[in-house]
């Protein structure tokens, strides 16, 4: 998929939970989640970054920049079923 067609499915269905990878063919993931967190119609939807890039330094940008949680590939299930229970079962938290 595409970051531009995710960011505009993003705005017109308002998910309860965001999925960012970073390596996107269109627009770098933080760029991606930097406009999500800029547009009112977006920003209160967690966010939740899956990359093997988990450096503590990008994991710490990212969550600077408005990431709710960053998962790690190859992605632990049970961490991230736990993080889908924590976020959706909670009203996003």
């Amino acid at each position: 998929m595409h970051a531009s067609l995710g960011l505009e499915l993003a705005r017109e269905h308002r998910p309860s939970l965001i999925l960012l990878d970073l390596q996107l063919p269109d627009i770098p993931g933080p760029e991606v989640l930097e406009r999500l967190q800029r547009d009112p119609a977006t920003r209160e939807i967690p966010v939740v970054v899956i990359s093997a890039d988990a450096t503590l330094g990008q994991i710490d940008r990212l969550r600077a920049a408005g990431a709710r949680e960053f998962l790690t590939k190859p992605l632990d299930v049970q961490r991230f079923f736990k993080l889908l229970d924590d976020i959706l079962g909670n009203g996003h938290g």
